[in-house]
């Protein structure tokens, strides 16, 4: 059997504790690692048990939710984050994109979608709420790309990996990564989520 999804849950809600954690602890592939009710505790908690996955709320006492990410994707980079919050603002999703996150689900989202986007993020993969992803969905503009980078980016697409890309193409991981750093210099992002997003929205990625 493989191992489980080892889960950190930050959230200031009880309610949405409760249903959160009973759902992760009834799901065979996840285990609730632990729980934060603030953002002073996500940092310790981090620190002690080193999950999987954080699923991070945005409107918790503490730090600001991007000073959080930030230092979470510094210290501990293997720990993936999925932000879970009742709103879609853009501005918020896009600074959040920038900070490293991995993901983000909207609150109303079945919670099987929610356990979707868990094994989605923990393999390497970017996921969004329909919504969220609507709101990304903005016309963009495609600019020249070399018979490799446009590999790169058609694999990218699919929420693969650095190795799995290498694996694919047959290359290095470091020839990976020179790809990856000319492409988001062509399109103006910074983080691997900014990339997988414009990619989707431009049409690449399709079998």
């Amino acid at each position: 059997m493989e191992s489980q999804i080892r889960v950190l849950l930050a959230d200031d809600h009880p309610l949405i504790r409760e249903g959160i954690g009973n759902t992760l602890l009834k799901n065979e592939s996840l285990s609730l690692a632990g729980v934060a009710t603030n953002g002073y505790e996500i940092a310790e908690l981090a620190a002690e048990l080193q999950p999987d996955v954080l699923l991070l709320d945005l409107h918790m006492p503490g730090p600001p939710p991007l000073e959080t990410v930030s230092a979470l994707r510094k210290d501990y980079p293997r720990t993936r984050v999925l932000v879970l919050s009742a709103y879609d603002d853009l501005v918020s999703v896009r600074a959040l994109l920038r900070a490293g996150v991995s993901g983000y689900v909207l609150k109303d989202e079945a919670i099987e979608t929610l356990v979707q986007a868990i094994n989605t993020v923990v393999r390497g993969g970017i996921w969004f709420s329909q919504a969220v992803a609507q709101q990304l969905a903005q016309p963009v503009n495609v600019p020249e790309f070399t018979e490799r980078e446009l590999d790169v980016l058609n694999i990218l697409a699919r929420g693969a990996s650095n190795d799995r890309i290498a694996n694919i193409l047959m290359v290095t991981e470091r020839t990976v990564r020179f790809h990856l750093k000319n492409i988001y210099r062509k399109i103006n992002v910074h983080s691997r989520g900014e990339a997988i997003v414009w990619a989707v929205r431009a049409g690449y990625g399709k079998e």
